[in-house]
């Protein structure tokens, strides 16, 4: 019945807080697994083993690790949720045997793969021709390859010419890509809305409500097609959930391009910092450049009066604890 995950801590009895008390007094107490408040208040975070003696528990604040505890469940939230978004992938072998077994040869599979990447593109180009009524798209990471965009612009045109709705949705760092711009500022005019989301999504299409591709595998030199109503529908949620939180992105508005997102990147960055990402992985969450990230870094830590890592994650513990503004450690050397 699903994965099991960890289960919030029971609450703090009385006896737990008198052996906290005493671990606040004596600056350490000795763990024993036999006592169950000891227990408990390993699991809140209230108590951890010493670095040079496992044997004994140190006292941690109680707002350091609350912001722990929050970080960890949405961190577990978050992977949920991805988990969701990615159950038509999960599902897809046991689709194909049931739509093979249970469905006659002729009917449309509710699941179908599509390899190489000229076959994907070919896929693409022949079912959104097929459009009649509404194209959404996701596309994360940044900006496009200009070469992509000039190829795919003319068949964007003439699907909305005729008068198919479109609606695309990228990361925020695409603001910032000059190709990207150009492209939005053509499609926005004949009549197709595009946004911007700070989170990182899946690559999707969905055509008329009816069928769903997404990429699969890590080279993204695979598809898959969903034609099976009540995934479609989801993912189509999915799309409109990230549509309704996403800001509209208006080339006529470059300049104010960094004032509307900007806060959302680094707010972005910083909760991916506090959940333990490394510097690669929230570069690539983001659909930036490493070299761009560590651009971002630097301003986070000078807003935020940080003279090194160890000491922002510190200061972006406390800020996520909600209980003030905290001291900082003090600075080696």
């Amino acid at each position: 019945m699903g994965a099991d995950r960890q289960e919030p801590p029971p609450e703090l009895s009385e006896a737990a807080l008198v052996v906290y008390e005493r671990a606040l007094r004596e600056h350490a107490i000795a763990h024993d697994p036999d006592v169950p408040e000891l227990t408990t208040l390993v699991r809140f975070g209230l108590l951890e083993p010493a670095p040079d003696d496992p044997s004994v528990l140190r006292p941690v604040d109680p707002r350091l690790a609350e912001a722990r505890l929050a970080s960890q469940w949405r961190t577990e939230a978050w992977q949920l949720e991805l988990q969701a978004a990615e159950v038509e992938h999960r599902l897809a072998p046991a689709l194909r045997l049931f739509m093979t077994e249970a469905q006659p040869e002729s009917a449309v599979p509710a699941v179908e793969y599509v390899h190489g990447m000229s076959e994907i593109r070919a896929f693409i180009d022949r079912v959104t021709g097929e459009a009649t009524e509404e194209i959404l798209t996701a596309q994360p990471g940044g900006g496009r390859p200009a070469t992509v965009l000039q190829a795919v612009l003319p068949l964007t045109l003439e699907r909305l010419n005729r008068g198919v709705a479109m609606r695309t949705l990228y990361q925020h760092p695409a603001r910032f890509n000059a190709p990207t711009r150009a492209y939005v500022e053509a499609v926005t005019e004949s009549g197709g809305e595009v946004r911007t989301l700070d989170e990182f999504f899946e690559r999707l299409i969905v055509i008329d409500r009816s069928v769903a591709i997404l990429a699969t595998g890590e080279d993204r030199t695979s598809a898959v097609v969903i034609h099976d109503e009540a995934l479609v529908r989801f993912l189509t949620d999915v799309f409109d959930r990230n549509w309704q939180r996403a800001t509209p992105f208006t080339p006529a508005r470059t300049g104010h391009a960094p004032a509307e997102v900007m806060p959302d990147i680094h707010n972005m960055i910083k909760r991916l910092l506090v959940e333990g990402l490394t510097d690669a992985a929230i570069a690539r969450r983001i659909g930036i450049s490493e070299r761009t990230y560590h651009t971002h870094l630097a301003r986070i830590r000078e807003s935020m009066g940080a003279q090194s890592r160890l000491q922002l994650g510190y200061l972006l513990a406390k800020e996520e604890a909600g209980r003030g503004e905290p001291e900082p450690p003090e600075q080696a050397g």
